[in-house]
């Protein structure tokens, strides 16, 4: 999705010219927006998709001796998902910005 939106961009933002930077600050608003929609997406996905998550991940994890009920359960929430996902996305859409403005600038 960032190469097309980022094609797309270059094409009728920037009349088919972009530099590196151009590239990148519209791939991290693009983060930017992905982050803001992700506790929402974690939320719709943990209570309506599957609201039985967290307590079998949590059984789980306990019964293989993988972690401590303690431990599990301050993994295993929604608030914890919800920082994870916010972390994640902003992560690797710096990464994936600033990879894929290498490949679709043009002069």
């Amino acid at each position: 999705m960032y190469v097309f939106a980022l094609l797309d961009k270059r094409k009728n933002f920037y009349h088919g010219s972009m530099t590196y930077k151009q590239g990148f600050i519209t791939g991290l608003i693009i983060s930017v927006f992905i982050a803001i929609l992700s506790p929402l997406t974690q939320y719709i996905t943990s209570t309506v998709i599957t609201p039985e998550y967290f307590p079998n991940a949590i059984d789980y994890a306990v019964r293989e001796g993988q972690m401590t009920q303690e431990v599990a359960e301050n993994y295993f929430n929604m608030r914890s998902y919800i920082v994870q996902g916010l972390i994640w996305s902003l992560g690797m859409g710096l990464v994936t910005s600033a990879i894929v403005a290498l490949f679709v600038r043009k002069k």
